[in-house]
């Protein structure tokens, strides 16, 4: 049975970034996957990014997982047997929440072969995605702002793994009732509208997403 991971890297359990999530999962579950939903900001957890104490890269040691113990050891084991992953956060300040990219320290620099840079320790290749959910309006707002980079890299680095691709949700909802904050540059009534129209289409290319991973071998 295909072992497929979803990390929501977002601090909202049931937010924007959450629901694709949980709608990534629905999709994965209908292809017959096993599937475990993890949430990084859960208040029982606790950890950090790569510690730098260079276990993983210690001869005769175990290479390709982090196996620096806190919190986190449990879950990128986890994401070292899984057979897909899907990761998900919204853009703060021009880049994935900082719960998410400790996540992707931790699951990537083991992977790093200090040996050989063009040969990654893969212990079990894998496909992946990566959800963004911004306010960005659009994707030539996302590049003018240079999301493109600094957001895509991050999510592209699973790429090591195997597969990878990103899903893109904009102009999604922060806020229940605007008039309660200050926010006089963003369009109120266009957020409804996207909120309305084409966040239900960015709900199914979620479920699509989950379900394809699940599916391809």
């Amino acid at each position: 049975m295909t072992k497929v991971l979803i990390i929501n890297g977002s601090p909202r359990k049931n937010g924007n970034t959450a629901q694709l999530l949980q709608r990534a999962k629905e999709g994965a579950l209908a292809a017959g996957a096993e599937v475990e939903y993890i949430n990084l900001y859960d208040r029982s957890l606790n950890y950090k990014g790569c510690m730098s104490c260079f276990a993983c890269k210690i001869k005769r040691g175990r290479k390709g997982v982090c196996s620096y113990p806190d919190d986190l050891q449990p879950i990128l084991e986890k994401a070292i047997e899984a057979d897909a992953i899907i990761c998900g956060s919204p853009v703060y300040c021009g880049y994935p929440t900082a719960n998410l990219r400790a996540f992707m320290e931790r699951i990537i620099f083991p992977a790093v072969n200090y040996s050989d840079f063009q040969h990654p320790i893969i212990n079990k290749g894998k496909r992946s995605a990566t959800i963004y959910t911004m306010n960005c309006p659009d994707m030539q707002t996302y590049k003018n702002n240079a999301y493109d980079i600094l957001m895509d890299v991050n999510a592209h680095q699973l790429g090591m793994f195997g597969p990878t691709e990103i899903l893109y949700s904009f102009d999604t909802y922060q806020f229940n009732d605007y008039s309660r904050y200050d926010a006089a540059q963003l369009n109120v009534a266009r957020k409804t509208e996207m909120h309305n129209t084409q966040f239900p289409k960015d709900l199914e290319r979620a479920f699509d997403l989950g379900k394809r991973l699940a599916q391809e071998q």
